[in-house]
C-alpha cells in the first residue's frame, strides 16, 4: 500500500439502498471493500454481543461458496473475539488485500443507532474518514421493513402479509420489535451526527434520488474517487410483497409525520414520494 486509504461508513438507513451502493462501490476501481457487507464491529462492542456477531459470522462462512468470502467471515471473526477495542486491527482488516485502491469501507445500517460518542471515535480512526447516510420516504422504509422481517419467517405469500399484520400491530402496541421505528429516526440519527462529524465529511442523501448519474457523481466526488457507470437497474433486497391497509397506512404516516417535518427543515426540498406521505400525516 503506497498511501493511507479513505474510510468510508455507510450508515443506513436500514432498507434504503445501502445493498445497492456497497455492490456499486465494490465493483469501483478505486474502491477496496471486504466481500462481508454489514461487518457489525462498533455495535457488537457497544452492545456486548461480539459472541452472537461471531456465531452469526461462523455460520455465514460455513455457507460462503468462494474461498475469499470464507476467509473474510475468519478474519472477522478473529478480530470480534480479541479483548477490547481493536482500532488497528480494525483498520487493518479493511485494508487486507488492499493494492491502492483509494477508499476502504464498512456498510453497516445497524451503525445509525450508536451514540453520537461513537460516532466521534469513528471519525477520528483515520485522516480521512467519511460518512453516508441514506434517507427514505418514512412510511415506505418502514413497511419494506417489516415486509423483510416477516419474509424471514416465511416466504409464502399468505404468511409474509399474516406476518406483516402481526408485525405492524405489534409496534402500535408500543413494542420496539427489531429496531424497525428507531432504524428510520433520522431526527434522532442527524443529530448525533452533526454533532459528532465534521459537516464535510458527512453526506445524506434520498433513496428517491439515488438511482441516476448526478446523484452517483456526486457521491464519487463526495468519496474523492473517479465517476463510473453504475447499473441502475440492479434491485437488492427488495423482499416479499406484503400490502398496507388504509388504517395502517394512516397509523403509520402519523407516527412518522416528526420525520417528515425534520428532514423537511434541515435537508428540504422532499422529493415528490415524501410530499404525498406527509400531506396526508399533516392533514
Amino acid at each position: 500500500m503506497t498511501h493511507a486509504a479513505t474510510v468510508m461508513f455507510n450508515i443506513g438507513a436500514t432498507k434504503a439502498g445501502t445493498t445497492w451502493l456497497y455492490r456499486y462501490l465494490s465493483a469501483h476501481p478505486d474502491c477496496y471493500l471486504r466481500s462481508v457487507k454489514e461487518l457489525h464491529y462498533f455495535d457488537a462492542l457497544d452492545r456486548d454481543d461480539c459472541d452472537w456477531q461471531i456465531e452469526r459470522f461462523s455460520k455465514m462462512r460455513d455457507a460462503e461458496k468462494s474461498a475469499g468470502g470464507s476467509a473474510d467471515c475468519q478474519a472477522l471473526m478473529d478480530l470480534l473475539g480479541r479483548e477490547g477495542e481493536d482500532t488497528d486491527g480494525y483498520l487493518a482488516y479493511l485494508n487486507d488485500g488492499r493494492e491502492g485502491q483509494n477508499l476502504v469501507g464498512d456498510a453497516t445500517p445497524g451503525y445509525a443507532l450508536l451514540s453520537g460518542e461513537r460516532f466521534a471515535k469513528m471519525a477520528a480512526i483515520a485522516p480521512d474518514v467519511r460518512f453516508i447516510y441514506i434517507l427514505r420516504d418514512p412510511v415506505s422504509r418502514f413497511w419494506s421493513h417489516v415486509r423483510m422481517r416477516a419474509g424471514r419467517r416465511d416466504l409464502a405469500a399468505a404468511s409474509v402479509q399474516k406476518w406483516s399484520n402481526r408485525i405492524f400491530w405489534r409496534v402500535a402496541r408500543g413494542q420496539k420489535f427489531q429496531g424497525i421505528l428507531e432504524r428510520g429516526d433520522y431526527r434522532a440519527v442527524l443529530e448525533k451526527l452533526r454533532q459528532a462529524v465534521d459537516p464535510s465529511r458527512l453526506l445524506v442523501l434520498f433513496y428517491e434520488d439515488l438511482f441516476n448519474n448526478k446523484t452517483v457523481a456526486r457521491i464519487c466526488e463526495f468519496l474523492g474517487i473517479s465517476m463510473c457507470r453504475a447499473d441502475f437497474s440492479a434491485r437488492y433486497n427488495d423482499g416479499p410483497k406484503a400490502n398496507m391497509s388504509a388504517n395502517q397506512l394512516a397509523l403509520a404516516q402519523g407516527w412518522l409525520a416528526d420525520q417528515y417535518d425534520y428532514v423537511r427543515t434541515h435537508f428540504g426540498p422532499l422529493p415528490d414520494a415524501w410530499q404525498a406521505n406527509m400531506v396526508r400525516a399533516k392533514a
